[in-house]
């Protein structure tokens, strides 16, 4: 056990190690809607998340991803930004400044590398940029980490609102 150091001794308080234990992801309670124009990478994503235990919803273009996001309340939206009628970037503004869409985390998937793309798509709300081809686990990764702090958000909004009562 050399080289072994208790996560406790850096933790400040002991519901915060509790708090980090709950947030484990019940997989098949979460929906993430894919909006992306391409068929080939709708299939390919939902079938990947999918396979890892989510509820997956699609819509083939921005117009269609804000109807559904708006009907289905997703834990989660990834986002392609190139789409014809609404694209992404529009998309996820309208989304990020709607009171009952605003909670709903966005992943912006794109092909493009280019860092104002992304600086972009951060500003507008946003909360993760991820570079097509995406590679399973890094999409895992990311999907999980965003529902992740969502929920963590949602725990202390409740408990801050049930100690002010």
């Amino acid at each position: 056990m050399k080289g072994f150091i208790p996560a406790s001794w850096f933790s400040k308080h002991k519901s915060l190690q509790q708090n980090e234990t709950s947030l484990k992801i019940k997989r098949s309670e979460k929906t993430i809607l894919v909006v992306d124009d391409s068929r080939t990478q709708l299939f390919a994503t939902k079938r990947t998340l999918e396979e890892y235990g989510f509820k997956v919803k699609t819509a083939e273009n921005g117009k269609h991803g804000i109807l559904a996001a708006k009907h289905e309340k997703p834990d989660l939206i990834l986002m392609d930004i190139v789409m014809p009628e609404v694209n992404g970037f529009q998309a996820t503004r309208y989304l990020t400044r709607h009171p009952e869409t605003s909670h709903i985390p966005i992943i912006i998937v794109s092909g493009s590398t280019q860092e104002a793309d992304k600086a972009w798509g951060l500003k507008l709300g946003a909360r993760d940029f991820l570079t097509k081809p995406t590679e399973p686990a890094m999409l895992m990764t990311k999907v999980i980490r965003q529902l992740q702090a969502s929920q963590l958000q949602m725990q202390t909004e409740s408990n801050a609102a049930s100690q002010s009562a």
